[in-house]
């Protein structure tokens, strides 16, 4: 598992729990409310600790940022980036620094363009995902692959779904999510499903109100059998991923949100 993706996927997963009862893919173009700003920044803290207790064993910084709007041939696009690296001392042993991009059409919030660049221990590599909209196809690396019309990639997906109204949330129902693989080239179905509303301690908010989801993560090398990951994000209109818990197969790992710059509301 890719240390800054496996991030994505996690926070991805609290912001997908947001829908009206379907078995359909989310189409984010017939309903958005203005959930992020221009130059938004969320850094956060990814760690290590027992289950059940709070992470004690910092691994490693994630941030995502909404970089500006750019021209993607006839199209605009919001450019987001998230980037990903481990701490100096794990750095001695496994040494991460991940960049993530994507192009997100501002109309219909589809991914135009995803960009991945990672280097892990001796492992790097750099891929280029283009999305052709018009006829539903993606290429990269040579390789043209079908996609839906509401194919994502991971990163456009985490902020397509924080756009979805609040108004739509329904405990234990479930989003349906159609995300485009560019480490594997490959297409994948997914879906969470939100369980509760919980008020929770933030260490950049404080106590703040949230809706607590659970995803169906599937056993790994990474992840334990037990099916018990939980994600906390903001229940207002913003959809803010604060918070993240998720057993792997000695302990739990952790992510919070420890910073946010250029965010025009308050708690």
């Amino acid at each position: 598992m890719r240390f800054l993706k496996f991030i994505l996927t996690i926070i991805l997963i609290n912001n997908a729990c947001f829908s009206q009862k379907t078995t359909n893919f989310y189409n984010f173009s017939e309903k958005k409310e203005n959930s992020f700003n221009i130059n938004e920044e969320l850094y956060y803290k990814f760690s290590y600790g027992k289950s059940d207790n709070k992470g004690f064993l910092t691994g490693g910084y994630g941030s995502l940022k909404v970089i500006g709007v750019v021209k993607k041939d006839d199209l605009v696009a919001y450019k987001i980036e998230a980037q990903g690296k481990t701490t100096k001392i794990f750095s001695l042993f496994y040494k991460v620094q991940d960049y993530f991009t994507s192009y997100m059409d501002t109309s219909s919030l589809l991914s135009l363009e995803f960009r991945r660049f990672v280097q892990e221990g001796k492992y790097k590599n750099k891929q280029i995902a283009y999305f052709d909209r018009d006829s539903n196809k993606v290429t990269a690396q040579n390789q043209l692959i079908n996609i839906t019309n509401y194919t994502q990639d991971i990163l456009s997906a985490l902020y397509a779904c924080r756009t979805i109204p609040n108004n739509e949330i329904v405990i234990n129902d479930t989003i349906f999510l159609q995300i485009y693989n560019l480490e594997k080239k490959e297409m994948f179905d997914t879906y969470f499903v939100p369980i509760k509303k919980e008020k929770i301690k933030t260490k950049i908010f404080g106590e703040i109100n949230t809706i607590k989801c659970h995803p169906h993560v599937k056993k790994n090398r990474i992840f334990s059998e037990k099916d018990e990951t939980y994600i906390w994000v903001t229940d207002d209109q913003y959809h803010l991923p604060v918070k993240v818990e998720t057993p792997i197969q000695v302990g739990s790992i952790y992510i919070e949100i420890i910073d946010a710059k250029n965010i025009n509301y308050k708690f």
